[in-house]
């Protein structure tokens, strides 16, 4: 071989290797990049729930819910963040756990002495500003359901629980839709 042959092949090669390297950078690179969107979907997550769980405390600092939904401004607040929380939960970015445990909570809410004057005035906001959203009614619908034919609060939670886990199976959406 001659000298000129020699750089030849010598160039080639370590083209070779340079791009065997670039492939091996870029799998890593791309490794990294999806841990880090992980990480990040978890901290939009996790500051879902806390600025949540903030408001929800917010509101009731000053009485339960059953007894302040009487006053339109109140209640205006308190179905509006629920609505706020079910599209979260919809489209993927709250937890199903989290979102389970707070519609427990509805249920409690939805059931007893003051649950029709609750789902009335819940009614009322769905039927002014859900209009478009009919996942959001028909979910609230089957809620209520499940908490006017349960009266065993230890039942009613189980059901609840399973009720939101196999919905969102059913009907999730995606965070970018």
């Amino acid at each position: 071989m001659t000298n000129s042959e020699w750089l030849s092949l010598s160039i080639v090669v370590l083209a070779l290797l340079i791009s065997f390297v670039g492939v091996i950078f870029n799998g890593v690179q791309a490794k990294k990049t999806a841990e880090t969107l992980v990480m990040n979907q978890q901290l939009e997550r996790a500051n879902a729930v806390i600025h949540f769980t903030s408001r929800f405390f917010d509101l009731v600092k000053d009485g339960e819910p059953s007894a302040e939904l009487s006053q339109p401004q109140w209640a205006y607040q308190f179905w509006s963040l629920h609505a706020t929380e079910f599209y979260f939960f919809h489209h993927s970015i709250l937890p199903t756990f989290m979102y389970s445990l707070w519609m427990i909570d509805m249920a409690k809410l939805y059931s007893g002495l003051t649950g029709q004057a609750a789902r009335q005035s819940h009614v009322q906001y769905l039927n002014t500003y859900s209009f478009n959203y009919p996942e959001m009614i028909s979910f609230f619908n089957d809620l209520h359901e499940i908490a006017r034919t349960c009266d065993d609060e230890n039942m009613r939670n189980r059901k609840v629980a399973e009720f939101v886990t196999s919905w969102i199976a059913k009907n999730r959406r995606s965070a970018l839709a």
